[in-house]
């Protein structure tokens, strides 16, 4: 049986204003916060927010490689520093 996918408000916001897959959304969201806002996402009205996530979108989708190389290592990073530090569950 497949896993339910969760969204929370903001996500469901940027999956109806783009359309964009599951899988993309924290990215977009990620996108949104860092290089159009570059900031936190709590000040913006639901129209602001709605065009920030087609804009993160199509930035997602010109710089798809990019976007994806910074998400892997910066988890990468994640599992390097908590296997260094010995905490494994």
């Amino acid at each position: 049986m497949k896993a339910r996918f969760c969204l929370n408000p903001l996500r469901d916001l940027i999956r109806r204003a783009t359309g964009a897959p599951d899988a993309d959304l924290a990215l977009i969201e990620h996108i949104m916060r860092d290089d159009i806002f570059h900031s936190t996402l709590g000040w913006q009205t639901r129209e602001q927010l709605a065009a920030a996530a087609r804009q993160a979108f199509a930035l997602l989708n010109k710089n798809r490689e990019f976007y994806e190389f910074g998400r892997a290592s910066a988890l990468a990073a994640y599992h390097q520093m908590r296997a260094a530090s010995g905490f494994n569950r």
